[in-house]
């Protein structure tokens, strides 16, 4: 994603709306508890965002239409669980 955005997408300064992804990592520890680490960071716009998720077309994404895209592309297998 990092190389898609630096390629495909300049920030244009007039409504610039920041958005902060994060990657996690969950290690079991030598004491057998577990540690969540943080893998990755990326910054972006949601203009940055809708290119990447191929909704370039549009002039205006709404938030919801981003994360309805987000959460299409995430695998179940992916989803955090307790127990």
């Amino acid at each position: 994603m990092r190389r898609f955005y630096e390629r495909h997408h300049r920030v244009v300064r007039t409504q610039y709306r920041p958005m902060h992804l994060h990657a996690y990592g969950l290690s079991e520890q030598k004491d057998l508890a577990y540690r969540l680490n943080l893998t990755s960071r990326l910054s972006t716009d949601s203009d940055g965002i809708a290119v990447c998720l191929g909704l370039q077309a549009e002039t205006k994404v709404e938030l919801g239409k981003i994360v309805e895209q987000i959460e299409w592309k995430i695998s179940k297998d992916t989803l955090f669980q307790l127990g």
